[in-house]
């Protein structure tokens, strides 16, 4: 009983000790909630105070960063309207030195090649410095307004007629010194120290100096009166100079004959043969004797009706050629076929070059003439070339000559070449159907033979056979 009641103590004091130490620990562990909380409230606290800092200078940073982006905007607005400023004024530059230049080009090819002599050294003197002028736009730019002050220069002097001294070529050969007079678009010239006078083309000669031309038909003097004096009555041309132009570049047929130079007459020479050739031929086979369809079925019957005789009288009277086939188809009709083919061919072989003879010389010349032609150009650019080394490109007079051999040489080959090439074809045509009559002659004699057959047949006789063809076999005239 006593041990009972000690273990009852016992464990009451052992209930109280553990109510005591869980009591303790919860009281610890709240004071360290507390200590925590504490701290959490302060680092919270300093946290907070942290944040709101920062957000205070982002809100700063953000505020400088909008003010920069406007101002960067501002700035790249500002740039951009510089640059469409620039580039404004650089297409207007661009675009008026461009004017600049082409009235500079276009203003040498409207003045009258007299004039080239005052304006053009000044221009392309003009025009190179302002393309080395590189960067340098103020000088490109002053050096392109020379070609307007130069027009506007010569604006001012053509009013009312402008005189200055200066060179041309007298007829387009020979270089002369003397004084021009600019009258509207008409341009006079009078030689220094001579008498020769005229009009300049409006065409430019290939040379730096007008062509001048003696105008026929004006009386002598009228145009250097007025060159000197001022007053006076000179020739006008309304067709701008095309007249003058036409005058001084007419030519006959014997010039234009005569320059083609050796090989141009060659050519002449050998087209007048061609030509005389075919007057030759169309007469020889138009006129070449092939009998009668008539006259060849009269001889044929009279071969069926075995009056060869007869057929060979008839056959003496047809001339030429195509007699000797039809007497040799007389003589032969009653061997054997092979023999009379082979006899008819041997005369049709000798007419065919009689009826073609001449023909192939025609082809000849039509494929010879364009070559010599182009023999004849480069011995005229050949000429051309040697002038120019001698003369130099000024002196048309030292190289007209060459270019135009060159040129007509070649007109006057196709001139001969294609009528010739024309007239071949036609003769070939003419002989091959005259031909074509000849073996139609031929023909009807090998085709006598087989009703020759049929006759001999129908009479009750017929050809023996030598172990051969039919062809082979020897045809005998029946006794009358």
């Amino acid at each position: 009983m006593k041990r009972r009641i000690s273990l009852a103590f016992l464990l009451l004091a052992g209930a109280a000790f553990a109510q005591t130490a869980s009591e303790k620990q919860l009281n610890d562990a709240r004071e360290e909630l507390k200590t925590t909380r504490s701290e959490y409230t302060a680092m919270r606290t300093d946290l907070f105070r942290q944040i709101n800092k920062l957000d205070d200078e982002a809100l700063a940073l953000g505020t400088e960063l909008r003010g920069l982006e406007r101002e960067a905007e501002l700035r790249n607005n500002q740039r951009e309207s510089l640059k469409r400023e620039i580039e404004g004024r650089e297409a207007g530059f661009n675009y008026t030195t461009g004017i600049l230049n082409q009235y500079g080009d276009a203003f040498l090819t409207r003045l009258h090649p007299a004039e080239n002599q005052l304006y053009k050294e000044r221009i392309d003197d003009a025009a190179a410095k302002a393309t080395a002028a590189g960067d340098d736009l103020l000088t490109e730019l002053d050096e392109r307004l020379v070609a307007a002050r130069v027009g506007i220069e010569r604006l001012g002097a053509v009013l009312g007629g402008h005189r200055f001294d200066g060179e041309g070529l007298r007829n387009g050969s020979e270089a002369i010194q003397g004084k021009f007079l600019i009258l509207g678009p008409s341009v006079y010239m009078r030689e220094k120290g001579g008498d020769f006078e005229g009009v300049a083309t409006f065409t430019a000669g290939g040379t730096a100096l007008p062509t001048v031309v003696a105008l026929q038909g004006v009386e002598q003097g009228g145009i250097t009166t007025v060159v000197d004096s001022g007053t006076g009555s000179l020739p006008f041309d309304p067709t701008m100079g095309k007249a003058i132009e036409v005058q001084a570049a007419e030519e006959s047929l014997g010039d234009t004959i005569e320059a083609g130079g050796y090989v141009g007459h060659a050519i002449l020479l050998l087209g007048a043969i061609a030509l005389g050739l075919t007057v030759f031929k169309v007469i020889e086979i138009t006129r070449f004797p092939v009998p009668s369809r008539r006259l060849v079925n009269e001889v044929l019957d009279d071969l069926l009706a075995d009056r060869q005789s007869a057929a060979a009288k008839k056959a003496a009277t047809i001339s030429g050629l195509s007699g000797e086939l039809v007497r040799t188809g007389v003589e032969r009709f009653y061997e054997k076929r092979r023999v009379l083919e082979e006899a008819l061919f041997e005369k049709l072989v000798a007419i065919k070059p009689k009826l073609e003879r001449f023909l192939p010389f025609l082809g000849l010349t039509a494929a010879a003439a364009p070559l010599m032609g182009l023999l004849g150009t480069v011995l005229g650019i050949i000429k051309t070339f040697k002038a120019m080394a001698l003369y130099g490109s000024g002196n048309q007079k030292a190289f007209t000559q060459g270019i135009s051999e060159a040129l007509i040489t070649t007109a006057e080959g196709l001139v001969v070449a294609i009528p010739v090439l024309v007239l071949h074809g036609l003769m070939k045509s003419l002989a091959r159907g005259k031909f074509s009559e000849v073996e139609g002659v031929a023909i009807s004699l090998m085709n006598g033979t087989t009703e020759l057959e049929r006759v001999q047949e129908s009479k009750g006789g017929s050809a023996k056979e030598d172990g051969g063809d039919d062809e082979d076999s020897e045809l005998v005239p029946n006794p009358i």
